[in-house]
């Protein structure tokens, strides 16, 4: 603690506090607020006398003289803890705003994690210290959702008193409990505490849309936990809010208290009142049987591709009727452009009852790394128990056996294969942080970011060197946004040890931004490093083909060439896509066309590989490659919007806009709605033309094309207006 400078002459003020006084000079004290300046220079008593009773003011001596201290340097310096504190109560007391914005900062950083948070924020909240209860919230939310299992932060979080706390001291927020309910809501959607932060966001809700999301969000809930008359009740309150939506909620209420004919004739409404949409088709099939059941379904799917459901059910059906190859492929569909646990879940037993147990093992293993914690048939057998069920049906491999399984995968654009393979390599080393960050690539590669970086964060934790850990932590810094961040995490690495990943990871990070040429061959060069480091082909199959691409844009076809016929020699099947391109651009078209040719080949499933290929191909062909790519991946775009275009040319005006609202109908995309607002503005119709604008920036407000479209329009507005 900093003790007083002993500077007597200056004292000219002692502050009696019990049987200890504290010298201060009154000028100093008096400018640290009005109220102080008041009772110091002011009519009081105080302000005649040198000497001044604190003793019953709630400051100790060692606080008074750091109040003394502050007020003469305007630095809190070393102060401890407890005398921040008290300096903060003082601040409050007498109204000190920049004493209390030195301590509201200063504690604000000593919390660095949820021990600390929790042994401040009641104080924050007494005093109203905003940064410090700010800087506590954060602890708790960066620990989500393991914080919420905490009771004193439950407590605080989650009770009406503990809302109210934070309410009074501005920290309370409708953002701030929807992000937890939402949370809670992912982790358990049953649970008592998803329950308790539902009430405090609908306490939060002030705006009518706020009240609509949360009162549907409650009946939603509600429904999970078999509560169907209170689910009723809440989206009931939801409509009267305005929220239409909550329609099928209250159909699937009823349906679930036994109304099924109440429930049946409610979506019936609703699909009359509103426009279709693929889910009110899956909603009402629930309430029919037979063919007409069936003819939901299908039409869910043309509306929807993405939903789930449909697929499921039909695959169900193929079963039911012998048909375990057709249930098989139709599972495959979804599972083509939409990895999710059930539906592995289902194919894995569709593979059983073929007696395909390779396969089967392989999904429940894909199954395992999207979830460790997950529980097959009915939530009553765990993966792993059941892998080792039917051990005696498969072949056994050893690691090496592992890696030659991993490179055919690999080579084969076997994603879901490689991911299986990884799996089972993990379960003989467990802390291999190497196969965590593959297997974390594999999952980033098939869209699933949550596993991915629980992959990443466990390929960090295992570390065994330091050089490895800063690798993996600039791959988390890069996938949250991070990039100079990242790029020093690689540096940092470097200096340690030279390793293809640390050289990778520069050359990724840096290759991320706009380059001239000469900055995109210093890349170049450090994927050269990267290679020259030890590694296997796998990584160094994909830093040849990165080489490749930054060769191509650079116009250096025969260098990118021979990047890319490196990386296929070393069976990164992927290369051919790369090679297409520098065909194409030395006007060997066919040739282009061949090779993503062999491409598909390998990766006959491959939707982008269909998609690239249709590039190269003359009209009825690209024809036949997007409707092949939307076939096996409804959610690619460019498909869509290539099928739009044609459709303009051929002034087929209204069918060019039914082809784009049919994606977007299930998918909001920048580019599908910019191109649509465009045959709008083409079309003349400048309502439309703003709606889809406007929707375009809600997704990107810097949109520039869409920015300078809304311009256009609004002008044009304006006369009629």
């Amino acid at each position: 603690m900093v003790e007083d400078d002993g500077d007597v002459e200056t004292n000219d003020l002692w502050f009696v506090i019990g049987e200890e006084e504290v010298a201060c000079e009154r000028s100093c004290i008096a400018a640290l607020s009005k109220p102080l300046n008041t009772l110091l220079y002011g009519g009081f008593a105080e302000a005649q006398r040198d000497r001044i009773d604190f003793t019953r003011d709630g400051i100790t001596p060692c606080g008074m003289r750091a109040v003394s201290a502050y007020s003469r340097h305007g630095r809190l310096d070393d102060f401890s803890t407890d005398t921040i504190l008290e300096l903060l109560a003082f601040s409050n007391k007498f109204c000190c705003e920049g004493l209390k914005s030195a301590c509201d900062n200063k504690l604000a950083t000593m919390v660095s994690g949820v021990e600390d948070a929790l042994s401040l924020v009641d104080l924050g909240l007494e005093e109203a210290a905003h940064l410090l209860v700010a800087a506590c919230l954060q602890a708790f939310l960066r620990e989500l959702p393991k914080s919420l299992s905490n009771p004193d932060v439950a407590r605080l979080l989650c009770s009406p008193d503990g809302r109210e706390r934070l309410d009074i001291a501005g920290n309370a927020s409708f953002a701030l409990y929807y992000f937890l309910s939402s949370v809670a809501m992912e982790e358990d959607i049953r649970s008592n505490t998803t329950v308790m932060l539902l009430e405090r966001l609908c306490e939060s809700a002030e705006r009518p849309w706020q009240k609509q999301l949360a009162l549907h969000q409650f009946g939603c809930v509600m429904l999970e936990r078999g509560e169907f008359k209170d689910a009723q009740g809440w989206f009931e309150d939801a409509i009267a809010e305005g929220h239409m939506y909550s329609l099928a909620g209250v159909a699937r209420s009823k349906f679930k208290r036994g109304h099924k004919y109440s429930a049946y004739k409610m979506m019936n409404s609703i699909m009359e009142d509103y426009e279709p949409a693929g889910w009110m088709y899956q909603e009402r099939s629930l309430y029919c049987v037979g063919k007409e059941k069936m003819a939901d379904l299908h039409i869910a799917t043309e509306l929807d591709p993405t939903l789930t459901f449909p697929y499921k059910y039909r695959a169900v059906v193929f079963l039911e009727e012998d048909m375990v190859e057709s249930a098989v492929a139709e599972i495959s569909k979804v599972l083509g452009f939409k990895l999710v646990t059930d539906c592995l879940e289902l194919r894995a037993w569709f593979y059983l009852a073929l007696e395909e147990y390779e396969a089967a093992v392989r999904d429940i293993r894909a199954i395992l790394t999207l979830d460790p914690s997950y529980m097959m048939f009915h939530g009553k057998v765990h993966g792993e128990q059941l892998i080792e069920i039917l051990r005696g049906y498969v072949q056994q491999w050893d690691m090496a056996d592992c890696w030659m399984q991993l490179y055919d995968r690999w080579s084969e654009v076997d994603d879901i294969g490689s991911l299986a393979v990884v799996q089972q390599m993990l379960t003989r080393e467990p802390g291999n942080s190497s196969l965590r960050f593959r297997q974390s690539l594999l999952l980033l590669r098939l869209n699933c970011q949550k596993a991915a970086m629980r992959s990443l964060r466990f390929a960090r934790n295992c570390s065994a060197h330091e050089h490895e850990r800063l690798v993996y932590e600039g791959w988390i810094l890069y996938d949250t946004g991070h990039r100079d961040e990242a790029l020093a995490k690689a540096e940092q690495s470097i200096k340690i040890q030279r390793s293809f990943e640390a050289f990778f990871l520069k050359a990724y990070a840096l290759g991320d931004s706009s380059l001239d040429t000469e900055s995109s061959l210093s890349v170049v060069q450090l994927l050269e490093h990267a290679n020259s480091c030890a590694s296997d082909n796998l990584r160094k199959g994909q830093a040849y083909n990165n080489m490749g691409s930054i060769y191509v844009d650079c116009d250096l076809l025969d260098e990118a060439a021979e990047c890319y016929n490196i990386a296929l020699n070393i069976k990164h099947t992927r290369a051919h896509q790369g090679l297409a391109r520098v065909h194409y651009l030395k006007n060997r078209k066919k040739a282009a066309y061949g090779e993503m040719s062999e491409l598909i080949k390998v990766a006959k499933d491959s939707a982008s590989a269909y998609e690239k290929r249709s590039e190269y191909g003359e009209r009825d062909e690209a024809r036949g490659d997007l409707n092949m790519a939307t076939l096996l991946d409804p959610t690619r775009t460019y498909p869509y919007r290539y099928r739009a275009a044609v459709l303009m040319d051929e002034s087929k005006e209204d069918e060019a806009i039914g082809e784009l609202s049919q994606a977007i109908a299930f998918r909001a995309d920048l580019q599908l709605l910019h191109l649509r607002a465009a045959f709008f503005d083409s079309m003349g119709d400048n309502a439309n033309t703003l709606r889809d604008c406007e929707a375009a920036l809600c997704l990107d407000p810097t949109h520039g094309d869409t920015l300078e479209l809304y311009r256009k329009a609004s002008t044009k507005a304006e006369p009629q207006s």
